[in-house]
């Protein structure tokens, strides 16, 4: 049974597959989607656990990218452009050199690297000690971004939060964020981006992601949006969907 997904655009047009955060679901990427449909078909999917997906157990990478591809040939996406936000990050870098032949380009959003993710203690335990309450999860939120949300968005994305199973939180910061995929793929002639928050804390630094994940991939390049955090489609939307519709134009 494939994932649920938000299907937005001409379905002729070139198809980005957007893939959400820990916590996140199929709207997380809507405000960039909603700029980016009138050129591209984009189809933005909720994980295993997440949004309207939540009813599914919590999934190791591999099992993830199986679901993703069942979703995307059931809908007839083909050779779509992958775009992984911190979570789902390892999983479309993992998809991308798993099969490269099937994917026209990666652009990693906050990503997740292919190493095991680095976390500090209060993130481990805010994660793997995951308590489904309107506080625990305002916290959660709010330790995610640094340019502050509309009143919409920021309910918007609580909710996500709140609807999720909460055993995806444990079994994400225990299982699936420290498996290991460095090295195990030879590289791949795929153009790649890497875009990260000047003041996100909660994924590697850019020398990091560079060595452990962008450095597969050619030709790459990356870019540091000043002032955010974590929730770069939502903090910085238009900003993003300029840097990804350019990026996408380059090498198409």
């Amino acid at each position: 049974m494939s994932l649920t997904s938000i299907q937005k655009g001409n379905p002729q047009h070139p198809p980005l597959v957007f893939m959400h955060y820990l916590g996140g679901s199929a709207q997380t990427w809507l405000p960039v989607i909603e700029i980016l449909s009138q050129r591209f078909y984009c189809v933005s999917i909720d994980m295993p656990g997440f949004g309207d997906s939540a009813q599914r157990s919590p999934a190791l990478i591999m099992q993830q990218a199986m679901l993703v591809r069942e979703t995307l040939r059931d809908l007839g996406v083909n050779k779509p452009w992958f775009l992984g936000h911190s979570m789902t990050g390892k999983l479309a870098a993992v998809m991308a050199l798993d099969t490269p032949e099937d994917v026209a380009g990666l652009i990693l959003t906050a990503p997740s690297p292919l190493c095991p993710q680095p976390m500090t203690d209060q993130q481990f335990a805010m994660q793997y000690q995951w308590q489904a309450t309107p506080e625990h999860s305002k916290k959660f939120v709010a330790g995610s971004h640094k340019k502050p949300l509309s009143d919409d968005l920021q309910q918007r994305t609580l909710n996500d939060v709140l609807r999720a199973n909460p055993a995806a939180f444990p079994y994400w910061a225990n299982t699936a964020s420290q498996e290991d995929f460095e090295h195990r793929y030879p590289n791949a002639s795929l153009p790649a981006l890497l875009l990260l928050g000047e003041k996100d804390d909660n994924v590697p630094r850019l020398p990091q992601q560079l060595a452990s994940t962008l450095h597969q991939f050619s030709p790459y390049e990356y870019e540091v949006i000043e002032g955010c955090g974590h929730l770069l489609p939502l903090e910085a939307t238009e900003e993003l969907a300029a840097i990804i519709e350019d990026f996408i134009k380059k090498y198409s």
